[in-house]
């Protein structure tokens, strides 16, 4: 009886120091799935400028209908998998805010799809869409990231933005 109980003892301890390992190697899996997940927006975007040159997306069902994206994405950073997209008429902002360490305060969309409708989503080029068209998407969490993504480090900062040069390099490891 003394053996299991010092055995349960062991593997406790053992248990408890695997722990923070499988949750931080859970966080870099998800951070990985963001980063394709937000390149994917990216790369349909671009793909439809070159159908349509100079036009963005008005909405993600636009993509998904004209199979430029597979499928609209959930977020796996934010419980509810809701990206923030990323309007063109924010883009002069959102380039000088990435230099200066953060978002500039604007105009929020966010995507509805899987989404209840509601009348708050509502813009003028449709339901989900945003005014001048999508330009690309971001996390909404604010958390600290592990990995480093375009010289940011929380997931809010990377953004997923269409001809971004900056997007071509892979997450490098914090130390």
């Amino acid at each position: 009886m003394a053996a299991l109980l010092v055995g349960l003892g062991i593997m406790s301890v053992m248990l408890s120091m695997a722990l923070p390992a499988w949750r931080q190697a859970a966080q870099r899996e998800r951070e990985a799935e963001l980063i394709f997940r937000g390149e994917q927006y990216a790369r349909a975007i671009m793909l439809y400028q070159r159908q349509s040159p100079g036009a963005f997306p008005p909405d993600l069902d636009t993509l998904i209908e004209g199979r430029f994206l597979r499928r609209a994405y959930r977020d796996p950073m934010t419980e509810d998998g809701v990206f923030r997209l990323i309007p063109q008429s924010e883009l002069p902002t959102v380039g000088g805010a990435a230099a200066g360490g953060g978002m500039a305060a604007g105009p929020e969309r966010t995507s509805t799809a899987g989404a209840a409708p509601t009348g708050t989503d509502e813009a003028p080029d449709g339901p989900g869409g945003v005014e001048g068209g999508i330009a690309g998407v971001a996390s909404r969490s604010t958390q600290p990231s592990i990995a480093v993504y375009n010289g940011r480090a929380r997931y809010d900062q990377w953004l997923f933005l269409v001809g971004d040069p900056a997007a071509a390099p892979a997450a490098a490891p914090s130390r």
